[in-house]
């Protein structure tokens, strides 16, 4: 599959690759402050890097698909959550606001059966963690990207 994720390196100029054929190379890394508790957006982009190819019925959603519950905090709001959305422009927070932890985000087709989009296509993650987070990293956090990939012309 050639429907990639990229983070943009300001700094250095250029693309680097979050997935590749369906695996997380370089994984997406978050910094938070545990204490007080904090939300963080990040920007990703979708590229297709193949010109012979179009893509249909794009879906992204973070895995686990439900909110993660934090260690031994006892309280509703111990959980971390992972919303996704596909947008140009940063979200607003009733737009964050108006999606679930976990949500399904569905992408419109990538490209016609006549021409590829090998262009970079922005995509938007939050990650939320509540106050009274031990510090540590959570490594069994993955986004599923599932699509359709289509030959030029059928």
């Amino acid at each position: 599959m050639s429907l990639n994720l990229y983070e943009y390196d300001e700094e250095n100029n250029q693309y680097l690759t979050i997935s590749e054929d369906g695996l997380q190379s370089n994984p997406v890394q978050t910094t938070h402050d545990g204490t007080n508790g904090e939300i963080v957006e990040k920007k990703l982009f979708l590229q297709n890097s193949d010109p012979n190819v179009y893509y249909t019925n794009i879906t992204l959603q973070a895995k686990p698909d439900s909110k993660v519950r934090v260690g031994d905090i006892n309280y509703p709001e111990a959980f971390i959550g992972f919303k996704i959305m596909f947008k140009e422009s940063q979200p607003s927070q009733s737009e964050w606001a108006s999606i679930e932890s976990g949500n399904v985000e569905h992408i419109s087709n990538i490209g016609t059966t006549e021409m590829a989009d090998t262009s970079y296509k922005p995509v938007w993650i939050q990650v939320s963690i509540p106050g009274g987070t031990k510090v540590g990293a959570f490594r069994d956090i993955s986004i599923d990207l599932i699509c359709e990939q289509n030959p030029l012309g059928a």
